[in-house]
């Protein structure tokens, strides 16, 4: 086992915890969303990669595919399913909205389950410039939004004794 997986021990939990924290801030929610609907970006993945450069680590270029291998068993699903309750929403209840709401989370945690999987099994290195955020937005064609995700995550996870 990598040390520096030791240190982070990484779980579906904390990145779920550390995703509501962050996505909380409007301005995060709304680059993530331009990030999603107007660069096909996975938010899923660009808060994994915030996760990761608040733990100031990184992984290789050579596995960089490998995380995005890992998110296409949900993916295909998850796009089709926001694709589908997109269409329903002026067509049904908000009772039954809200619940979809609630299962396109439920999609969303599973989605981060695989990405924890993934990164816990490759190897991490001391962080390097430029961050896994800002070189995802590059990569999308999106690196404007950087700006957004640039500053420090409230409430790091750096701090996980606070409970």
């Amino acid at each position: 086992m990598n040390q520096i997986h030791a240190q982070l021990s990484l779980t579906l939990e904390r990145l779920w915890q550390f995703s509501l924290q962050y996505y909380s801030v409007r301005e995060v929610k709304q680059a993530c969303l331009e990030l999603q609907n107007q660069y096909h970006g996975n938010v899923n993945l660009l808060l994994l990669l915030k996760w990761l450069d608040e733990q100031q680590v990184s992984f290789l270029d050579e596995d960089w595919h490998k995380v995005e291998e890992c998110l296409g068993r949900s993916e295909a699903l998850l796009h089709s399913y926001r694709e589908l309750r997109r269409k329903l929403k002026l067509h049904i209840p908000d009772t039954l909205y809200r619940e979809s709401l609630q299962f396109e989370l439920q999609l969303e945690r599973q989605q981060q389950s695989d990405l924890v999987d993934c990164i816990n099994q490759i190897p991490l290195t001391k962080s390097t410039i430029p961050s896994l955020t800002q070189r995802y937005c590059r990569q999308l064609g999106g690196e404007h939004l950087y700006q957004a995700f640039s500053a420090p995550a409230p409430c790091s996870q750096n701090n996980n004794n606070k409970h």
